[in-house]
């Protein structure tokens, strides 16, 4: 009888053609740098809610209400930005900070498309002032790349 050591060697020969046969270049080229969908965050240390082990206020964040325009033609993304009600966790005095100078912006972009700043503009993700427009790169997998602009167009408290 065989010994199991023996069969994980064997079964390894076995499978490794089936592993090696799929190379990078049968993977599609995805060819699109566009951006599909915009939303916005608003972040606040609570002065509630404090992590256990750390003892430091908890990062909380309540998503804005964002209708926006893409215009992938022109690479355009218009955006208008309603801020909630207040609610549980996001009291009237967080509300009351909320401004387009601290938002946080997230991005859905094409299948496997990767977005940079540019112009000086910070990283999605992170506050930033958006009461200007903010210009970023998007790079589609085969590396086509595409400017856009994203502007608040409205901003309602």
């Amino acid at each position: 009888m065989m010994k199991l050591k023996n069969m994980k060697w064997l079964l390894s020969l076995l499978v490794l053609p089936f592993l090696v046969s799929c190379g990078w270049e049968d993977l599609p080229s995805y060819e699109d740098a566009n951006i599909t969908a915009c939303q916005f965050r608003y972040r606040w240390a609570s002065d509630v809610y404090i992590d256990d082990v750390t003892g430091e206020p908890l990062i909380l964040e309540m998503q804005m209400s964002a209708n926006a325009t893409i215009d992938a033609e022109a690479g355009t993304v218009n955006v208008a930005v309603t801020v909630p009600a207040a609610q549980s966790y996001f009291t009237t005095a967080v509300r009351d900070q909320v401004s387009l100078n601290n938002l946080c912006c997230q991005v859905t972009l094409s299948t496997a498309a990767r977005i940079a700043p540019s112009d000086g503009n910070k990283v999605l993700g992170i506050p930033d002032n958006w009461t200007v427009p903010h210009n970023f790169v998007v790079t589609a997998a085969d590396g086509t790349k595409k400017n856009w602009t994203i502007t608040v167009t409205s901003f309602t408290k």
